[in-house]
């Protein structure tokens, strides 16, 4: 019974099934009894096999609406996004939970009682950032129309569109005095910025990049606190510094991501494309493209060779990626996003999540996602207490 499970889950990624087999599938899913068989045959599945072949999704992405859509109707279908080896069974399982995953989403009804009903609706998070001007002036981003924002030393400061940010070089001369400006996004919000220099940077929630409006020295050094992620512009000469949480990264040109938030347990560096040189105290080496490198809060270092950068640059391209983290990472995303406060009120926290969200989702549906690998939540306000 289990090889053939097994052989009826990849079928439904790799070619799809006949009315039949779905029919057979179906009713094993039904039978609350057949999930230890279910934990048994996917049990052994990995992550990750070389190659790029997506699950073939044409006959379930309409399933997977279902629960993002169920009940809101209007709403525009979202994307679902798959990758990977585990995402054969992407038919019947969107977030696998390590310990055992047990979905019966062809008969959904049979499980909505167990969601908790949400008050208001919590918006997904959207393009919101405060910059800072040099003279302590600050403008909200989000409320500023389109155009010219103001004038920075020889730059003009312009929003472009929603969500973008650009220095551009005006008429007025260079004074001698560095100007800095800072962005600052808040929970529930993201912003792109093009700095003076043409390098582009994406700024997630709860960050902040603070920079020069001109780079005239010999080196281009801005500070992060956060995450970003970073394209750039190639200067012969001039160098680019990133300076965030216990670390310094070096470039010449080239893409990458940082991951310094304060309430990280490590500060991550990814490189995309490109070299990079990262430093900090007892530590000091050069990344090639597909590497990162971890600074530990205990000041310990550890390179990785071959990560999976997808998931990485996940937030950057819309949508949440998990590869084995546990439910305190989830919910930590979630809560920067989602601008609410999460409470922890039990002792499973080491339950395994591999999967994406939709960051375009309410915080309803991306919660009720995650229900259906047993996580029980409870929301009062814009807090979300965790239970058994």
């Amino acid at each position: 019974m289990e090889q053939r499970i097994t052989f009826l889950l990849k079928k439904s990624g790799e070619e799809g099934l006949t009315a039949a087999e779905e029919k057979e599938l179906t009713a094993f899913f039904q039978d609350e009894a057949n999930r230890e068989l279910f934990n048994s045959a996917t049990a052994a599945w990995p992550v990750e096999i070389p190659g790029d072949e997506a699950a073939d999704t044409v006959n379930w992405e309409p399933v997977l609406q279902n629960i993002l859509l169920a009940d809101k109707p209007g709403n525009t279908p979202v994307k679902i996004m798959y990758r990977k080896w585990w995402q054969y069974a992407a038919a019947i399982v969107f977030i696998v939970a390590a310990s055992g995953a047990w979905f019966l989403l062809q008969h959904r009804k049979q499980v909505t009682h167990h969601v908790p009903e949400v008050a208001a609706v919590i918006a997904p998070g959207a393009n919101k950032a405060v910059l800072q001007l040099s003279n302590g002036k600050t403008i909200v981003l989000s409320d500023t129309q389109n155009g010219v924002v103001g004038q920075q030393g020889s730059a003009q400061v312009v929003k472009t569109d929603n969500g973008v940010l650009a220095y551009q070089r005006g008429t007025a001369a260079a004074g001698n005095t560095v100007e800095y400006n800072t962005m600052i996004t808040p929970r529930g919000g993201q912003f792109r910025i093009v700095l003076q220099d043409g390098s582009t940077v994406w700024l997630n929630a709860a960050s902040s990049l603070k920079y020069p409006v001109e780079f005239n020295g010999a080196e281009r050094v801005v500070e992060l606190t956060g995450e970003a992620y970073f394209e750039v512009a190639a200067r012969p000469g001039q160098p680019f510094r990133v300076k965030s949480k216990g670390q310094e990264v070096l470039v010449l040109g080239t893409h990458f991501n940082i991951n310094a938030y304060p309430d990280e347990a490590m500060t991550t560096t990814t490189l995309i494309t490109g070299k990079v040189k990262v430093s900090g105290a007892g530590y000091a080496g050069v990344l090639q493209p597909g590497e990162q490198v971890q600074q530990q809060e205990n000041s310990q270092w550890q390179l990785l060779k071959n990560v999976d950068t997808e998931t990485v640059m996940a937030w950057k391209n819309g949508y949440f990626s998990f590869n084995k983290a546990n439910i305190v990472t989830v919910m930590r995303q979630l809560a920067r996003w989602y601008d609410v406060n999460v409470i922890f009120e039990t002792k499973n926290t080491e339950q395994a999540f591999v999967g994406e969200i939709p960051r375009n989702v309410s915080l309803d549906k991306a919660l009720e996602i995650l229900q259906f690998s047993n996580v029980h939540y409870v929301i009062t306000g814009r807090t979300i207490r965790i239970i058994d």
